[in-house]
């Protein structure tokens, strides 16, 4: 009877996945059904089991990843899909030795980044193909190379400071892996190859972000109530990099009267090209008042998340000195912690963000208290379904 039981139960969970492949969900529905995906597999793996994967297995495997973009083994699988690649083959293509390759293969297998079909012989997995992408590598390159050496080294960081949260960006695991005195980003213009794989990795958050204009109600919030004068300003995208919020809007919404600013600093601006006509280009240092006076709307995005509270009241002190009371308002696009049960890519986030520039995601309550701090009462926050990420939205 219980064999029986067990065999039903491994064909409803079958039944299920193959459902869930064939069926097409909503990014709600899909969101809903992955966690109750992940309390199931919590049910039935032993604790013992959850804990040798996450402590024993789980770098091991990063590595291989990590190692399958060095070696090059994603795009030769990827580049034959039907025929597939061999370990010797990919050994002789990357330099590499057979028994090398073939541990790496073998683990890149068990973890479902390739597949294999034979001895010694690999075809592309959903995943494989992913990986392939050079913004993925990228991705993969700066990820392992900068976040596995602070989070490594952040228990002896924390151990030497008593176990306090860093004091400032100067001072966090970051500097102790790396044995530097400069901060995060500082560190990264010394570094060229690895900043430009922080902006490939940049560049696909953003894609991979909705589209805040698809969901936020902006017809609301920003046109409806504005001067609609074309020489007023409608909205600035303040530390907006390469303007692509901005050029979301201007496609949403073509015709709208009013004047967009993209500011960031110098360094930044010189490099943007093919703004779309209708955005103004402003070089800025958030750090200093904000020139642009009683703009409709202030919008930033994955900006407060890299600095402490005290930064962070500097930066919208200058914001809020600008804005009109009753007529602006400020918009943050950032994640937002829920104060109960937190997901865990948000939790993980935010944990990276502490080793790595001493800042860290806040949830509604600390957005709250962060935003008083500086005048800012009449919050309200907006999130899609199925994301981490949302909207904070403040008035003076």
């Amino acid at each position: 009877m219980t064999q029986d039981m067990d065999t039903s139960l491994s064909a409803q969970i079958a039944a299920l996945a193959d459902s869930a492949q064939t069926r097409g969900l909503d990014e709600q529905a899909r969101s809903e059904a992955l966690n109750a995906a992940r309390r199931l597999v919590a049910a039935l793996e032993s604790p013992v089991e959850r804990i040798i994967q996450d402590v024993v297995m789980h770098s091991p495997a990063l590595m291989a990843i990590r190692m399958g973009v060095q070696l090059g083994i994603f795009t030769q699988i990827s580049q034959k899909p039907e025929g597939g690649a061999s370990s010797p083959e990919i050994a002789e293509n990357s330099g590499a030795s057979l028994v090398l390759v073939d541990q790496i293969t073998r683990l890149l297998a068990a973890t479902g980044y390739i597949k294999q079909d034979g001895v010694q012989h690999f075809k592309p997995s959903p995943l494989t193909m992913v990986m392939a992408d050079p913004v993925m590598e990228a991705t993969t390159r700066a990820c392992f190379e900068i976040g596995n050496l602070c989070t490594s080294k952040a228990p002896e960081f924390f151990r030497k400071n008593n176990n306090q949260f860093p004091s400032s960006a100067k001072d966090t695991p970051f500097q102790l892996g790396f044995n530097t005195d400069m901060n995060y980003f500082e560190w990264l213009g010394h570094n060229p190859d690895l900043a430009k794989d922080f902006q490939q990795w940049m560049t696909l958050k953003q894609k991979t972000t909705l589209n805040w204009v698809d969901w936020f109600d902006i017809q609301r919030s920003i046109i409806d109530g504005s001067s609609g004068k074309p020489e007023d300003v409608l909205l600035v995208d303040v530390g907006g990099g390469e303007g692509h919020y901005l050029r979301q809007f201007r496609e949403k919404f073509p015709e709208t009267p009013g004047r967009l600013i993209l500011q960031d600093l110098p360094q930044v601006v010189s490099t943007v090209e093919n703004l779309p006509e209708g955005i103004e280009l402003t070089p800025h240092d958030f750090f200093t008042p904000q020139l642009v006076k009683g703009a409709r709307a202030y919008f930033m995005h994955w900006i407060l998340h890299d600095w402490s509270d005290e930064h962070c009241r500097s930066i919208l002190a200058n914001i809020v000195d600008a804005m009109e009371p009753g007529y602006s308002r400020l918009i943050i696009h950032e994640s937002i912690l829920p104060d109960l049960h937190c997901d865990l890519p948000s939790a993980c986030l935010s944990v990276m963000m502490m080793v790595q520039v001493a800042a860290f995601e806040r949830s509604e309550k600390q957005w709250r208290d962060l935003l008083a701090s500086v005048g800012l009462t009449k919050v309200t926050f907006y999130q899609p379904p199925g994301s981490g990420e949302g909207i904070v939205e403040a008035f003076k």
